[in-house]
């Protein structure tokens, strides 16, 4: 129930907002009503999954996540160890190719090497979680954006490199997919302090 209530305050807060600020998404906010998160996930195992669903479909990102959990709770569960110690033909025999195995590689011995920096990401600030992040090889912006908007449940996160965001965009503000980040931002603006529910409602809009 709390969850809920905070949920429904959360969505009336940014209702008030737009009401002020973006009459365009407002519209669409209130087609689409309150959007739940989902469950949040351990951080290593969220951007496991990150990595993995890299340039997949949803349906195909989801089926070899699969595979590889049920693959890693085999062992000792989905965690650096079990990776570092990880055969790369067994990877590939679930479905990660060889660069997305090295990236899953490079994660590990991040939070192996320096694991005090990997634990604190919670009190780190935006900029600093992208920064630790896509400093880890196979980890760009995009995937940093992910991670703060579903696992560190940061409230002001817009992620302008998100095709499905962008599309979303050029559907409602009459951009086109060539129109700079700058020009993204720009209208993104506006919805601060709410940019993450921003996201959220935008990939809603792209449903069916």
């Amino acid at each position: 129930m709390m969850h809920i209530r905070r949920m429904n305050d959360a969505h009336n807060a940014f209702i008030a907002h737009l009401e002020q600020h973006d009459p365009i998404l407002l519209n669409v906010v209130t087609q689409n009503g309150p959007i739940a998160l989902p469950e949040q996930q351990p951080h290593f195992e969220a951007l496991c999954r990150a990595i993995i669903s890299q340039q997949l479909s949803t349906k195909a990102a989801a089926t070899i996540v699969r595979r590889v959990f049920d693959w890693a709770n085999d062992r000792e569960g989905l965690n650096p160890s079990t990776l570092l110690n990880a055969d790369p033909t067994s990877l590939r025999a679930l479905g990660i190719s060889g660069q997305k195995a090295a990236y899953l590689h490079a994660l590990a011995e991040a939070w192996t090497s320096n694991p005090k920096s990997m634990k604190a990401l919670d009190e780190l600030s935006d900029a600093e979680v992208i920064k630790t992040l896509t400093d880890i090889k196979g980890i760009g912006e995009w995937t940093a954006h992910m991670f703060l908007i579903f696992t560190l449940r940061r409230p002001d996160v817009f992620a302008p490199g998100d095709l499905a965001i962008k599309k979303a965009m050029v559907r409602l503000y009459g951009l086109s997919m060539a129109s700079s980040i700058r020009e993204f931002d720009a209208v993104a603006e506006p919805w601060r302090p709410y940019r993450s529910l921003a996201c959220l409602h935008l990939w809603r809009s792209l449903d069916g």
